[in-house]
């Protein structure tokens, strides 16, 4: 890549000029002012202090030492208070963008990650009610990374944890028994904390018309190895009710956990999100994983006994308290069950896990951080990524989901009202913990006011271009350099410059956990190519080869559009629908 050769040309300098470094960090980033050239360091500014020199002059003095191809680089210049800029030659542009063309190119080199094994979990949202907006982008950032690691050559798994175990399962039964009691006409004092959202009265409402064969029916929906845990209980709704309380709510539990699960699982199918794994916490009891990631702990001093309850020493890994992993009744608690999980992860052979949390789960993060630390494990292993609130405008004002009870904004609404197509384009617009304002709106309009309707716009104008092309019996054969070198306009050089950059956008956006690249890329991309459309509207009326050269712009701007977009995880109209 050219940032390889840039950086080797600037160490080589640096020696002479005196300065060894072979560790020094040197940024090459876009310019904002394209005027200013292609790529642009700092590398001055930073080393400035250091030597004790004006970073302009240092600068001066590094770009006269600095010697590169002229193949490649067309010219070296230096701009404001010092920084290098450098200019790539139009030749070796033109070559970057055949290299994205071919099938052993550009994006086949990026995959540098020797298929080394990560662990992606996100959503993994409690089973206890529909998925709701955070979680939806929670998803689209998590779908989004897999792919991009996947892009730069990782082995990433997509996983999903369910907290199928606990007091909140059995409060689940308590409160669909309840419901369900009150339908048929018994008297049932409702927990003071029961779920009451409008789904529990779905799920009660349907359990008056199962019958045992019916229940059972329901449950062979679950055939898949990830789901044959989850089965519903022999017998129906009527026989659950008249069994001992503590076994009649362990029956409404279970159907309730297989029901909202198949929701849940069916509506990140309709966002678009794969899991390879759906992890039971059941199975941390059912193995004892949970006793022997507490043994291992016990082994280590890592624990300690207070009031009848085991504490981890959670302060001695940078915690501001101690944490309870075990209570005095001899249950272990949440926190404890996030450690066996996560310990289990690392002894499934992942060389790193990332995790998408919620935003009230800040603090919960330097604890399962000492722990994993306790266990043996190196503290970069664990990386969290915390996915912030989202509120949401229409009619330009803010929504009012209050009288969504027990569910604010669902996923499925959220689909229903813009598709999850825009969904996920909108959550990717910002970083994952930067609190996040959704137009709705905007996500709805169809006109080039809305980012994605101009992105769709500047791809089906390309379908449209090759339909009208092949109507009119013209050619269109694999793009050349020497076709690509009949491009003329500064519009189209522009667009050009922006495209070779696709490879460091997907690393960059891979690196630093940042699909809000991809977009803001897609953007510029669609722009661009707008802009050189209007400007060159005689396309096919062109002389051959200004004609050709144009084409394969066109061609390659659209496999560009394409790989980001399957990235992002969003389709593209191929034409243009005729309005109106």
């Amino acid at each position: 890549m050219v940032e390889d050769l840039l950086r080797k040309g600037l160490l080589a300098a640096l020696e002479k000029i005196g300065v060894f470094d072979d560790d020094l960090d040197i940024q090459l980033e876009k310019p904002r002012d394209r005027s200013h050239g292609d790529l642009s360091t700092n590398l001055a500014l930073v080393l400035g202090g250091r030597l004790d020199r004006k970073p302009r002059e240092l600068a001066g003095v590094i770009a006269a030492e600095v010697h590169l191809p002229r193949s490649v680089i067309h010219s070296v210049e230096i701009a404001g208070p010092g920084f290098i800029n450098f200019r790539i030659s139009r030749g070796h542009q033109i070559e970057m963008l055949l290299d994205l063309w071919r099938a052993d190119g550009a994006l086949e080199r990026i995959r540098t990650g020797g298929n080394k094994r990560i662990n992606v979990e996100f959503i993994s949202a409690n089973p206890t009610g529909p998925l709701t907006a955070v979680s939806a982008r929670a998803g689209a950032f998590g779908m989004c990374l897999v792919r991009l690691l996947e892009a730069v050559g990782y082995d990433a798994h997509a996983e999903y944890y369910v907290n199928d175990a606990g007091l909140q399962v059995q409060l689940l039964g308590r409160s669909l028994r309840a419901h369900f009691m009150k339908l048929i006409g018994e008297e049932v004092e409702f927990p003071d904390d029961a779920y009451r959202g409008r789904y529990m009265e779905i799920m009660a409402g349907e359990l008056l018309g199962l019958d045992s064969q019916g229940v059972q029916k329901a449950s062979s929906a679950f055939n898949d190895e990830s789901f044959q845990r989850i089965q519903a209980p022999p017998g129906d709704a009527r026989q659950w009710s008249a069994l001992p309380e503590d076994e009649s709510v362990r029956c409404f539990a279970k159907f309730a956990l297989m029901r909202i699960l198949g929701w849940q699982r069916q509506t990140c199918r309709r966002f678009g999100l794969r899991f390879e794994t759906w992890y039971f916490e059941s199975e941390l009891h059912e193995t004892k994983r949970i006793e022997r990631a507490l043994d291992r702990l016990t082994k280590q001093a890592a624990v300690f006994v207070r009031d009848g309850a085991t504490w981890f020493r959670a302060t001695d890994y940078g915690d501001e308290q101690d944490r309870v992993v075990v209570r005095s009744d001899g249950t272990p608690t949440y926190f404890m069950a996030d450690i066996a999980y996560h310990f289990h992860k690392f002894q499934r052979g992942f060389e790193h896990a990332i995790d998408f949390w919620g935003p009230d789960h800040h603090g919960y993060i330097q604890r399962l951080a000492g722990a994993m630390s306790a266990l043996g494990v190196w503290p970069e292993w664990l990386e969290i990524q915390i996915v912030e609130q989202v509120s949401f405008l229409q009619d330009g004002r803010p929504l009012d989901v209050s009288r969504r009870k027990g569910q604010g904004v669902t996923m499925d609404a959220l689909v229903d009202e813009v598709g999850a197509d825009a969904a996920k384009f909108f959550f990717l617009t910002r970083k994952p913990n930067s609190t996040l304002e959704f137009d709705l709106d905007l996500a709805r309009d169809p006109s080039d006011a809305n980012p994605l309707s101009r992105i769709r716009s500047a791809h089906a104008r390309i379908g449209g271009l090759f339909l009208e092309a092949e109507a009119r019996r013209i050619e269109l054969l694999e793009p050349t350099a020497e076709t690509l070198g009949n491009l003329e306009s500064e519009s189209e050089w522009n667009l050009v410059r922006e495209l070779v950059r696709l490879p460091r956008i997907i690393i960059s956006a891979a690196e630093h956990r940042e699909p809000a690249r991809l977009t803001a890329y897609l953007q510029e991309i669609a722009g661009l190519y707008n802009q050189c459309f209007d400007q060159c509207r005689g396309i096919l009326a062109a002389k051959e080869d200004r004609r050709t050269a144009q084409l394969h712009l066109s061609l390659l701007t659209r496999r560009v559009i394409r790989v980001v977009a399957d990235l992002i995880g969003i389709d593209l109209p191929e034409t243009m629908e005729k309005r109106g």
